[in-house]
């Protein structure tokens, strides 16, 4: 199992946020851990398909919301 702070320093090396001496322990922990380079690699995956997800709502959501706020003032 990753320790907590490993998990947040493959967090912050996926973002590019690790500072270099941490970057560079961490890149050769990831030469020799293959756990660890596993779990790297699942968060790289996550981070790309989050890149890619919706960042507005679909027409149909904004369209219920819009409805239902009618329905509202017509009730005052």
């Amino acid at each position: 199992m990753i320790k907590t702070s490993t998990q947040n320093e493959l967090i912050q090396y996926v973002y590019n946020e690790l500072a270099d001496p941490a970057r560079e322990q961490l890149e050769t922990a990831l030469m020799h851990d293959n756990e660890l380079a596993e779990s790297c690699s699942e968060l790289m995956l996550i981070q790309r398909l989050l890149s890619g997800a919706a960042k507005s709502p679909s027409k149909r959501s904004i369209d219920n919301i819009l409805n239902y706020s009618k329905s509202l003032s017509l009730q005052s």
